[in-house]
């Protein structure tokens, strides 16, 4: 969510606006950015990894409450997301909410609630603003029809964008270097946050058994998260922990750096609503091999960009990993096709649609 947001501030200031964003602070050491204020936070509860924005003190909510905004824009449904739909209600300014995640499945976070009872909150707290909001922004098409049901307003599909030249010409390199591989060693890459709704442990599962077919690359997990210890431990058990590499978080422009180390991406969450992370690799010219599943078939084009196996099907994702590995010319095409198909997704796009859409509900 965090990357689609600012790639969304930076298209719709291109396009000329004026975008503030409101987020909670993490350290008191955020560096100043314009128009990007930091509100107060505390650790959440039950997941102390993220934030949860706090309406206090007075003064620094005078930079919400206090400035006149022509749009609303709602990325959350928690606590700023609140505070967005206060500002829109009091202030009678239009407000747009964006459906980022199926956060129904991410009901396993609330330790000690029920599964079904999370869900049900989930949902509720999508459905208020489903409800209040001018429109509704999906970013893919399946996810638009599984909710449209629930809504109470106009809705647009409008796909997160990315710059596919920021994730180009990077240097594979610095990258062998900080995971200790040799020049012709091969490396697959996972990009994204470590936790149970992105199935990780059935991507360590097919890498443990393309290993035992007699595989020879190594594999790299990019990013953090409340399974990384987990996960870690995992590869221990599982005998590959010396080919497995968890270089934690990494900054946005070094992450070309491990795509253009890359040979192939692996993927296999169930849970997204777009699944940006598979552009960005395809805009590197690596090819994917993922799960078929909502917000995944829109961002790879199967036997294109990628490769797709059905849900749950390990044999066949691990001959998936095999074929992209093992044929040179079926990685080359996947390799060519996969930066032409991530062109489709232009930030600039995004930003036209969005601004657009914007226009119609002005007075």
């Amino acid at each position: 969510m965090t990357t689609s947001i600012q790639v969304l501030k930076r298209a719709l200031e291109r396009e000329g606006h004026e975008v503030h964003l409101f987020v909670p602070r993490y350290t008191r050491k955020d560096p100043p950015e314009e128009h990007v204020h930091r509100i107060t936070s505390m650790y959440m509860p039950l997941q102390p990894e993220d934030r949860m924005g706090i309406p206090w003190p007075p003064g620094q909510m005078r930079q919400l409450y206090g400035q006149k905004f022509d749009i609303i824009h709602v990325h959350t449904p928690f606590n700023m997301g609140w505070m967005g739909y206060s500002k829109a209600f009091f202030g009678r300014v239009p407000m747009v909410f964006t459906h980022h995640t199926l956060w129904e499945e991410y009901a396993h976070y609330l330790k000690g609630v029920p599964i079904k009872l999370g869900r049900w909150v989930g949902h509720q707290l999508c459905d208020f603003y489903f409800r209040r909001a001018r429109a509704v922004v999906m970013p893919s098409h399946e996810v638009a029809q599984a909710i449209q049901g629930r809504l109470r307003c106009p809705f647009e599909v409008i796909p997160t964008g990315i710059d596919c030249a920021a994730l180009r010409d990077g240097d594979a390199g610095k990258a062998r270097q900080e995971l200790g591989l040799r020049d012709d060693d091969e490396l697959f890459l996972y990009m994204g946050r470590m936790g149970k709704e992105k199935s990780i442990d059935f991507l360590l599962k097919a890498f443990q058994a393309y290993c035992q077919q007699g595989g020879t690359a190594h594999f790299a997990l990019i990013g953090g998260g409340p399974e990384l210890e987990n996960l870690k431990r995992a590869t221990v058990e599982m005998g590959i922990a010396e080919r497995c590499h968890f270089p934690g978080y990494r900054q946005r422009e070094r992450l070309k750096d491990y795509l253009a180390a890359t040979k192939m991406f692996l993927f296999a969450s169930q849970t997204e609503t777009q699944g940006l992370v598979l552009i960005e690799a395809a805009a590197a010219g690596v090819p994917v091999v993922a799960i078929r599943a909502s917000g995944v078939n829109e961002a790879v084009e199967p036997d294109g960009s990628g490769l797709l196996t059905s849900p749950g099907r390990l044999e066949e994702f691990v001959a998936a990993m095999q074929r992209v590995d093992q044929n040179p010319e079926l990685h080359q095409r996947l390799s060519q096709r996969a930066s032409s198909w991530a062109d489709g997704f232009s930030d600039r796009e995004m930003g036209r649609k969005m601004t657009n859409l914007y226009r119609s509900l002005r007075p």
